[in-house]
């Protein structure tokens, strides 16, 4: 056999194996940086719907304000699990209460607006969204 043919053969190998080590190394990166975009998707997903059901338990306390006292207004603040919130009540006239709530967790923020119709002999909601 020939020397130069079986170092072709050799150097083609040694070619083979990076290019492959290189492909190989491509990919794992590609996964870990997927698997670490998923995994921060997570969190924030997370932390959405936790400063969503803080906001909403934040807006039942502003409510039972207005049950125990109905010329209640003013603000006040919960903490909840990982986050915390702020509400305040506004008198807009006669049975309308203007309720606004702003909760958050880490770095996310969720905010409602909640008017009322009625306070007597239930409480009614007109509108209840997110902002």
């Amino acid at each position: 056999m020939d020397p130069q043919a079986c170092n072709n053969r050799g150097f083609a190998a040694l070619i083979g194996v990076l290019v492959l080590g290189i492909v190989s190394a491509t990919a794992a990166s590609a996964l870990v940086f997927s698997s670490t975009r998923s995994l921060e998707a997570s969190l924030g997903l997370r932390q959405y719907y936790e400063a969503k059901g803080i906001a909403r338990a934040c807006a039942d306390v502003a409510l039972r304000q207005i049950h125990d006292n109905l010329a209640y207004t003013g603000s006040g603040s919960v903490t909840l699990g990982a986050g915390s919130c702020t509400y305040s009540v506004a008198n807009s006239g006669g049975s309308v209460r203007t309720i606004s709530v702003t909760a958050t967790v880490a770095n996310v923020t969720k905010k409602l607006l909640i008017s009322t119709s009625s306070l007597s002999p239930k409480i009614l909601i007109s509108s209840w969204r997110e902002v």
